[in-house]
């Protein structure tokens, strides 16, 4: 089976290793170029920080020396990066942001200091507004920006024209939206009826949804292990 990972290229790798390891063909595809702003961040008067992925995660390393801050992770992928980064209290919430702001409002309380929301440039969601509704301060720290292409490459044309792809993985609605206007400017949306789509979530998979895909499945959680676990009962 043939798998193209569309993540950015640090990311996807990892997976590939992973994916390869377990028996299948990998092609890569990043629909995001992930571009830091390292910059000093404050946190004079700051009670905790929150942080929505994984490269923000890096990107917060790169800014600060702290690392006894409690730290709030949108899900466990994210957590552990910032673990790795040698972060000491980190608390994870469920995957999204609406467990993310319960997790935040049922630990802390809005006049113990204000929060810093650690992200790149594109966001999902208002967590900032979901937060302030809710009496806390919030201040928005961008650390890095991720940049899509204007093409599908040369390679991805020829295996989905070829019939040489099986399966296409999506991480993020934004990726998901890049990658069908891509193909339709291409020319290819006619070419998917033999080729399965697997999606982080069902607002990863909206933009796809009208591409011919043979099946498209949405992974039991949003995480790469329960998307890897939908890509394994596909094989099976």
């Amino acid at each position: 089976m043939r798998v193209l990972i569309t993540r950015h290229a640090s990311a996807a790798a990892k997976l590939a290793a992973i994916l390869e390891s377990e028996g299948f063909e990998i092609q890569l595809e990043p629909l995001l170029e992930i571009k830091f702003d390292v910059k000093p961040v404050s946190l004079k008067g700051v009670q905790a920080l929150i942080v929505t992925s994984a490269n923000a995660a890096a990107g917060l390393a790169q800014s600060v020396g702290e690392r006894d801050l409690t730290t709030f992770a949108v899900g466990d992928a994210t957590a552990r990066a910032l673990e790795i980064e040698g972060f000491r209290k980190v608390l994870s919430s469920a995957g999204d942001v609406t467990s993310l702001i319960s997790l935040i409002t049922e630990t802390l309380k809005p006049d113990a200091g204000h929060l810093v929301h650690v992200s790149g440039e594109h966001i999902a969601g208002d967590l900032a507004g979901d937060l302030t509704a809710k009496g806390f301060a919030v201040r928005r720290e961008v650390l890095y920006r991720a940049e899509t292409p204007s093409v599908l490459s040369d390679a991805a044309i020829q295996s989905f024209r070829g019939r040489n792809i099986d399966v296409v993985l999506f991480f993020s609605h934004r990726t998901a939206m890049t990658f069908a206007s891509l193909v339709v400017q291409t020319g290819l949306a006619d070419d998917f009826a033999s080729v399965s789509a697997i999606c982080l979530s069902e607002a990863c998979a909206r933009p796809i949804r009208d591409l011919g895909w043979q099946k498209i499945k949405i992974a039991e959680t949003p995480d790469q292990q329960a998307l890897r676990q939908t890509l394994l009962s596909l094989r099976n």
